[in-house]
């Protein structure tokens, strides 16, 4: 029976969890102040973020340079927004930034990554659904 569930798949959507805590906290819960809600939601997309960018590392072989240089690049991103973060810049405009962060993110994982595979399976059915869900979360939270 297990041997049917992928677990990398199911563990992946399980870390839509906090977006869907933090949206009905936001509007049905009350529980915690919507300052911190943004700026967990904040800080926990930016993980995702970096996240998605370091599994294109492969510490074992020489990745062709573009792909390390691609890795990275979502990390400095995260930075640049964590000092907007802490600068006090609107936070609508902070999640416009990551929202447009994880469509390019998935735009260019698509050319990179999955253009030349036969199998897209992990685009089609995990990296396209999830990034889709968290950037609609992002525009629920937002609002």
């Amino acid at each position: 029976m297990f041997k049917k569930i992928n677990f990398q798949f199911l563990i992946s959507y399980f870390g839509l969890i906090p977006y869907v805590l933090t949206f009905f906290d936001k509007y049905y819960f009350l529980i915690v102040e919507e300052e911190h809600l943004l700026s967990f939601i904040t800080y926990y997309s930016l993980i995702i973020i970096v996240f998605i960018g370091s599994i294109n590392w492969n510490l074992k072989n020489n990745p062709p340079t573009h792909i390390v240089i691609y890795g990275f690049l979502p990390s400095l991103f995260a930075v640049m927004i964590i000092i907007l973060s802490l600068l006090n810049i609107n936070i609508l405009i902070i999640f416009i930034l990551i929202t447009l962060l994880l469509l390019t993110q998935l735009f260019f994982d698509y050319i990179i990554l999955f253009a030349n595979e036969i199998n897209k399976k992990a685009f089609y059915f995990l990296r396209l659904p999830l990034t889709v869900l968290i950037v609609i979360f992002l525009l629920l939270i937002s609002l």
